[in-house]
């Protein structure tokens, strides 16, 4: 599939003039890390590689307001802190292909979101779960744009506030949490179960953001399981057993549904020197992305690859493939037929592109029949984020924004990663 002029333009005016306020860096990770890919010595020796792990970039421009996650993290009535939340079930010095943690960790543990449903048991047992929060109240919609352009949307901005009580509901958010039709508008009866109807959507603002996160359930798709993640949340306290509130935990594996792979994940001298998804460059994961269609009969070869004509400049590509046609993301069975990148597809996009975010419609980016030396291209260099299981259907072709967020588990060499697509 050729990619059409007026795009190809489209982007190189994006990288040229917008200037956008998400720079990518050269690497996935901040400099300086020991293995730069412009020096002939790759030494592997511990003391040269050195995750650096920051709260601030694009100088200063972006702020991460996230607490990494420790065992010395504060959780609600512990007085010892979370605890151990990471498990290496499977391990590469234990003779396994590569590093796969699960970890457990209550709901309201260090930085997080509460649905109404954990201090409302009715809201809770219509199921007004954190699924079924809106976008549009989480991420306000405002596109990159050149310096003296970013004064004139902030001067409408203020013109907004200052007109707020009149013009309010032309310009912001739905007033509540949640999309329209949930029962519970002023003079619904909230007690009355069949009037609470969460909706779910996939699409916010008019088409302006797309939510590519698969949703987290029993049937969500792991690797080599046929049987999904099954039971994931517990509840520890329950408002039916006397708790003021439900308290949910969550335990998962870290590479199940739409989630970041860390180069620890494959390589164990990264796992070993800190290489996790905490020291992740979030540069790399937010900013001007390109969703790409890929022929539906062939693996992504490097043939395929060059086939696609992706231009210099273009940091971001999310790839779209058969794996979306036959929905293999909704299917709890994991299916060693998936589509992915084959070693020398893998080799000619880091040789011949500038990308460094790949993200793909099924659970590895790399072919089962290459599973790990399409992995290890693309993690050798640490220049190259892997985002996987994305949700890619029903949304056009085209130059998006993508923001992309992992959470902030320090030791982890994956992570579920909430992403959007905005328009």
């Amino acid at each position: 599939m050729k990619i059409p002029v007026f795009l190809l333009l489209l982007i190189t005016l994006s990288q040229v003039t917008l200037n956008p306020i998400v720079s990518v860096a050269d690497s996935a990770y901040p400099s300086p890390y020991g293995i730069e890919t412009t020096t002939s010595c790759q030494s592997t020796a511990s003391d040269d590689l050195i995750p650096v792990r920051r709260e601030v970039y694009g100088n200063g421009r972006i702020f991460d307001i996230t607490h990494r996650l420790t065992p010395d993290m504060p959780s609600w009535d512990l007085e010892d802190g979370l605890g151990q939340f990471l498990w290496l079930p499977k391990s590469m010095k234990n003779g396994s292909l590569a590093n796969n943690s699960e970890m457990k960790l209550p709901t309201h543990t260090g930085t997080h979101i509460d649905a109404p449903g954990h201090v409302y048991d009715h809201y809770f047992d219509a199921g007004f779960d954190v699924d079924t929060l809106d976008l549009e109240v989480l991420n306000e919609f405002m596109p990159f744009l050149e310096s003296k352009m970013r004064v004139v949307c902030k001067l409408l901005v203020l013109t907004e506030l200052l007109f707020v009580s009149t013009i309010s509901l032309a310009f912001s958010s739905p007033n509540d949490a949640y999309p329209t039709g949930y029962g519970d508008e002023p003079g619904a009866c909230v007690g009355a179960s069949d009037d609470l109807r969460p909706l779910r959507r996939e699409v916010y603002e008019d088409g302006q953001i797309f939510d590519i996160t698969h949703q987290f359930n029993p049937n969500t798709p792991i690797g080599d399981s046929d049987e999904g993640i099954g039971q994931f949340l517990t509840l520890l306290s329950s408002m039916k057993n006397g708790s003021d509130y439900n308290f949910s935990e969550l335990r998962l594996g870290v590479h199940a549904g739409t989630h970041v792979d860390a180069p620890g994940h494959m390589y164990e001298e990264y796992y070993d020197a800190g290489f996790d998804v905490d020291s992740l460059d979030l540069r790399v994961l937010n900013g001007p992305a390109l969703l790409v269609d890929v022929p539906r009969d062939n693996n992504l070869t490097a043939d395929v690859m060059q086939s696609l004509h992706i231009p210099k400049g273009v940091k971001r590509v999310l790839f779209r493939t058969l794996n979306t046609d036959r929905r293999l993301m909704w299917k709890k069975a994991f299916d060693t037929s998936y589509v992915g990148f084959m070693k020398d597809g893998a080799q000619w996009l880091v040789d011949n592109t500038d990308i460094k975010l790949v993200g793909i419609d099924y659970l590895s980016v790399a072919a089962f029949d290459d599973l790990l030396p399409a992995h290890h291209v693309f993690l050798k260099s640490r220049e190259i984020i892997l985002v996987e299981g994305l949700k890619l259907d029903d949304i056009e072709a085209g130059l998006y924004t993508v923001h992309c967020l992992p959470l902030r588990l320090l030791g982890a060499e994956g992570s579920p990663i909430r992403c959007i697509l905005i328009k």
